[in-house]
């Protein structure tokens, strides 16, 4: 995985949540624009980009152990009878 991959899917406009899959199988999900920032050779991922969380924590993911990125296509609410 490239940094400019990464960059094109957090610079979509308007953002589309992304799922990142690693190569070990984990996976981390960033739902807001704000939620990741790319560094020279890894992902810095937010836990809780609202700030709502003080625990939340981070993510360091470098860009090797990145096997591949997905949209997360948001959920349609169901109809209620």
């Amino acid at each position: 995985m490239t940094s400019a991959d990464v960059k094109s899917e957090l610079g979509k406009n308007p953002f589309v949540a992304i799922r990142i899959h690693m190569v070990s199988g984990k996976t981390v999900d960033v739902k807001m624009s704000t939620g990741a920032t790319v560094l020279q050779n890894a992902v810095f991922v937010l836990r809780d980009p609202t700030g709502k969380d003080d625990d939340a924590g981070y993510e360091v993911i470098a860009l090797r152990n990145i096997e591949r990125l997905e949209q997360i296509k948001p959920r349609r609410k169901r109809k209620s009878s």
